[in-house]
């Protein structure tokens, strides 16, 4: 089954990968197959570029907030491929073009591959998690040892050529005499900090 596309709230949100360099513990992957609703978002194979783009234009974007490179696994896995297809929908529309990331692109494809997103991405949301590598790499689990100082560098990265940066933590999974440094992290990588409810 191929499910790329969803809508939560007024957004319109791609679900392109189901690959992760994290496995974190409060991932909504562990409490079933989608996500408010969806179809199951666990994808038989990846979908194409062409398939990717043909699904997006499927609807009048003019009637959504965002269109949101998120699903069932990390988008910039396939950071090429996302932005080929955010340079044709650009191309065909005015909607907004956010991606949410863990922030490991960088390490994932061994390149800085922010200035790829100038022009063409509005938001970059990072997944900040926690205030300290140690506290990170407890709840997220991630494949490289180095990954929490990685993704705030990517995120004073993205700051040079996105519009709008963010570093988002979950509310409820992290000390509350944290967020307060987490909110000095993201402000000193450029970006602002949203602190999201958890989502059972």
């Amino acid at each position: 089954m191929l499910t790329i596309t969803y809508i939560v709230d007024n957004s319109l949100y791609v679900n392109i990968t189901n690959r992760c360099t994290n496995n974190c513990d409060f991932c909504i992957r562990n409490n079933g197959d989608g996500a408010y609703g969806s179809n199951s978002l666990w994808l038989e194979r990846e979908p194409t570029v062409d398939e990717i783009y043909n699904d997006i234009m499927k609807y009048q974007l003019d009637k959504y907030d965002e269109l949101i490179f998120c699903g069932y696994g990390e988008p910039t896995m396939r950071v090429y491929d996302l932005v080929e297809v955010a340079k044709k929908v650009k191309a065909a529309s005015n909607i907004h073009i956010r991606i949410n990331t863990n922030g490991h692109a960088n390490l994932v494809h061994r390149t800085d591959v922010t200035p790829l997103f100038e022009g063409i991405i509005d938001t970059v949301s990072i997944s900040l998690n926690n205030a300290n590598k140690e506290d990170y790499n407890s709840i997220c689990h991630p494949a490289y040892k180095n990954a929490y100082e990685k993704m705030i560098e990517f995120t004073a990265l993205c700051s040079k050529h996105v519009e709008n940066v963010v570093m988002s933590v979950v509310h409820g999974t992290i000390p509350d005499e944290n967020l307060e440094k987490c909110r000095i992290i993201a402000e000193n990588a450029g970006a602002k900090l949203r602190i999201r409810e958890y989502i059972s």
